[in-house]
């Protein structure tokens, strides 16, 4: 449930020609169709006040300008846009597509453990938009050890069940939560079932740990 459907920065080839491996995880710089203003005769970057580009298409644009040092990548992917970026002002970023590009609904927060690569987790953010009926991805990639990334709970209300669901299952943690505890295993469990390195069979629990 807490895996994301087909993306972009897994093992395809984004539309735009951005190439799989390390700079597809984020790691690489920002990707975006237009050509290099500074190459002579290069086709000049289109800018978010274009308003013949997609709507989502001047999301991404519009983040590239607002926080260039914390964009890693534009991706473009079967007709979808998704920004990928660092995760030390994710909030900031949020509060900016709400505010300033009418992103008002926050639809879920998930996550993709890309396991054993490094960064090990993607956490996956779909935005609506319902006046442009559009939507646009968010993703930040989070290192394997002790994996943790501010709440977006302060801009969507709506988020704090998912972001518990994500802590539960794939262990990440998100600071600034109101009630961050596991949602659907107990307490006291131990493990997050949605780690590709979790058995399949999973761990003994319960009556289970007695027959051993």
């Amino acid at each position: 449930m807490k895996h994301d459907r087909p993306h972009p920065m897994g093992k395809h080839r984004a539309d735009e020609g951005t190439s799989a491996g390390p700079s597809a995880l984020g790691i690489g710089p920002a990707a975006e169709p237009g050509g290099d203003e500074s190459s002579p005769g290069a086709t000049p970057v289109p800018a978010s006040t274009d308003v013949n580009l997609e709507f989502a298409h001047r999301t991404a644009l519009a983040l590239r300008e607002e926080f260039p040092s914390e964009l890693l990548q534009i991706v473009h992917f079967r007709g979808e846009w998704t920004a990928v970026m660092k995760r030390e002002r994710i909030v900031d970023i949020m509060k900016f597509l709400r505010d300033a590009w009418n992103y008002k609904m926050c639809q879920d927060v998930t996550s993709v453990d890309m396991y054993p690569e490094e960064p090990r987790f993607l956490v996956v953010y779909h935005l609506l938009n319902l006046d442009q009926a559009t939507r646009f991805r968010v993703k930040c990639p989070l290192p394997g050890h002790e994996p943790h990334i501010d709440s977006v709970v302060p801009v969507w209300v709506g988020a704090e069940y998912a972001e518990r669901e994500v802590f539960d299952l794939m262990g990440i943690r998100f600071h600034g939560h109101p009630d961050l505890r596991r949602i659907l295993t107990p307490d006291d469990y131990e493990h997050h079932p949605l780690r590709k390195d979790f058995p399949v069979a999973g761990f003994p629990m319960g009556i289970d740990k007695l027959k051993d």
